[in-house]
């Protein structure tokens, strides 16, 4: 994940995916950070690199040290401005078949992080899930990665085939499950190395980032889609109406 060649300092590459990963909850408030040793390792970097990288979170406030304990992420309660609209998964659908899909992995029976079965609610933490990556095309270009997680029982017949001439939702519903509603988050991130090599953008460039949950009838979901966009390739358009009543209603 850390490109030695880069004119960006080692210790900033280290910082943005430990930023980012505590961004993303995968390193939750008040958990320990792994030893100087094991990043150093993971990195492929020295201690002096960590040290450095850790350093700078603290100075930004994300994590701070205790002697003789570690180095613990802080909680943070930033605010954020969260707005919702209504749109159609059948448009979702349509847009979908505009972009090729590339370099299509489908694995069943994954383990996953806190994170994802959080996000699918899975009771029992040993369940496991189908996981899809895939590349998508536009121009013959990349500008998105999508890693979508189904559970095991609804997502057991998907296949790389069938992933090449339909959108997943698609699939799934061809399958026999009636999916119905969705709810997504759109920020922006940070490219790390891994995700700058698959849409061909800068390490450290900002990208959209999207978060899906597609629930079938009952409200059990049924995907929990995250997707990376290239800045350049994307765009996110609403419609908004201010009609005569809600108009009144403000004055």
């Amino acid at each position: 994940m850390i490109d030695g060649s880069l004119a960006l300092p080692l210790y900033h590459q280290v910082a943005a995916v430990l930023r980012q990963r505590i961004s993303d909850a995968n390193y939750p408030a008040g958990e320990r950070l792994a030893s100087e040793d094991e990043l150093a390792a993971e990195f492929s970097v020295s201690r002096a690199t960590i040290r450095q990288a850790v350093g700078a979170l603290v100075a930004e406030g994300l994590v701070a040290r205790k002697q003789g304990s570690g180095t613990y992420v802080r909680e943070h309660n930033k605010s954020m401005l969260r707005q919702r609209y209504r749109g159609s998964l059948g448009d979702l659908i349509r847009e979908s078949h505009k972009a090729a899909p590339r370099d299509i992995e489908v694995v069943h029976d994954q383990q996953v992080s806190r994170v994802v079965a959080i996000a699918l609610e899975l009771e029992d933490p040993t369940s496991t899930v189908t996981v899809v990556r895939r590349t998508r095309m536009m121009d013959d270009e990349p500008f998105a990665y999508t890693v979508t997680y189904v559970p095991s029982d609804i997502g057991k017949n998907l296949t790389v085939d069938t992933l090449v001439h339909k959108a997943l939702m698609e699939a799934l519903i061809d399958d026999g499950h009636e999916l119905v509603n969705a709810t997504q988050s759109i920020r922006a991130q940070l490219a790390d190395a891994e995700l700058s090599g698959r849409i061909d953008v800068d390490l450290g460039a900002a990208v959209l980032y999207v978060e899906r949950v597609v629930r079938t009838k009952d409200e059990r979901p049924a995907e929990f889609v995250t997707s990376w966009y290239r800045g350049d390739r994307y765009e996110y358009t609403v419609t908004l109406d201010l009609g005569e009543e809600t108009y009144s209603g403000l004055a």
